[in-house]
């Protein structure tokens, strides 16, 4: 609040002089008489103001000033207190501005925890339903696939009447998926067996399932002839048409494999076989893995028996030997499926790998022949220019 000036005041009734705040002499009583007194006599030496500081326009424009300043009105409150008062409002303020900050930030955390929770809760109700239209639509899809299968399959039992019936390498070759590229395998193949399958009047589907083989729609089929014998063979579809993988079907070789061992010292060669490990368990961790090779047969009756060769023994801690443990340890969970998903076990005999391999012919002085395993080149019999993976063990690739 405004400081209020002192002065002094004479009483003309009683002639004394007092000092008091200067509030206008037409309120001011004498302290002794009790009487109004007439005016100011004189101001205080600090503030040196002139006699005539004190008119009554100036008494009663300092009394409307103090009047709008509050001074008047505040009961008569030291200067102190009033600066207490206005610290101790302002404090208060703050405090209320600060619990106000608070509250808010309170109330936003809480809407934002609450709009979390209830997305979080949402996406969880939505999962199931996620789930449940991937496995619908996945369930669809198989059925789509089943049905163009079931569509297809005339047109392959057709396919492989053809080509068993056609009577050159060249007729066969147009049943067959890159039959161009392959001609001059087939000429030599079929030359070399002239009497590789007599004709084939009927033919009926055992067991067929799409095949995954990047960039291509394709069928395994296990097949049987009005004679019962079964043979497997894997259909490409080619534009509007539906071709055979050849390689595969006919097993494939570069030499023949019975007729191997008659080679010359030191010949190589590379082979479509069976290979089964004749160490099982404990017996893999030893020196040597010794394993057979078997001649596979295109058609079969009722079960596989493939002359075996002599066990030939790879070395453990060899790379090859590494290849042929593992291929080992991963035949239960393969589940009898090669790695394009065709069910393997349907048709092989049980323990026997499917390989293409690399073999060396041996011969002592006395020109006694020994087979020498170079590579496993792949874990199928497929043709490298359509399955380019080898379905080997990871780590050995």
């Amino acid at each position: 609040m405004s400081n209020l000036i002192e002065g002094y005041y004479h009483c003309n009734e009683c002639d004394s002089l007092f000092e008091s705040q200067i509030i206008g002499a037409d309120l001011q009583n004498c302290p002794h008489c009790g009487k109004a007194v007439a005016g100011i006599a004189e101001i205080g030496p600090e503030l040196e103001m002139d006699d005539d500081f004190l008119s009554r326009d100036a008494e009663d424009s300092l009394d409307q000033n103090l009047v709008r300043a509050g001074d008047l009105v505040s009961g008569g409150k030291t200067n102190d207190e009033r600066v207490d008062i206005d610290v101790e409002q302002t404090t208060e303020k703050e405090k209320v501005a600060r619990q106000l900050r608070l509250i808010s930030i309170a109330w936003i955390s809480l809407v934002v925890s609450a709009v979390a929770v209830v997305i979080y809760f949402n996406q969880a109700g939505d999962e199931p339903s996620i789930s449940a239209q991937a496995e619908k639509k996945n369930t669809q899809q198989i059925e789509t696939e089943k049905q163009a299968i079931k569509l297809a399959l005339p047109k392959c039992m057709k396919v492989i009447k053809g080509f068993i019936n056609a009577s050159s390498a060249a007729a066969k070759a147009q049943y067959v998926y890159n039959g161009v590229r392959l001609s001059r395998e087939m000429e030599a193949f079929y030359a070399a067996r002239p009497s590789f399958r007599p004709q084939l009047t009927q033919v009926r589907v055992v067991h067929y399932q799409a095949l995954d083989i990047p960039g291509l729609y394709a069928i395994g089929a296990i097949c049987q002839s009005e004679v019962g014998e079964r043979f497997e063979v894997v259909f490409i579809r080619d534009g509007k048409e539906w071709k055979i993988e050849w390689e595969s079907f006919v097993r494939y070789s570069e030499s023949n494999w019975t007729l191997f061992t008659t080679k010359t010292n030191g010949e190589e060669a590379e082979f479509r076989l069976y290979m089964r490990v004749m160490d099982v368990g404990e017996d893999l961790a030893g020196g040597d893995v010794l394993v057979k090779f078997y001649k596979p047969d295109v058609f079969r009756g009722r079960g596989f028996d493939g002359y075996a060769s002599e066990g030939v023994r790879i070395p453990a801690y060899s790379v090859q030997g590494k290849i042929i443990s593992e291929m080992a340890r991963q035949e239960e969970a393969a589940d009898g499926y090669d790695h394009v998903g065709l069910k393997v076990s349907n048709f092989d005999p049980e323990h026997y790998h499917r390989v293409r391999v690399r073999m060396r012919l041996l011969k002592n002085s006395e020109q006694e022949p020994r087979l020498e395993l170079v590579r496993i080149i792949a874990n199928h019999w497929y043709d490298p220019a359509i399955v380019q993976a080898t379905g080997l063990p990871e780590k050995s690739e």
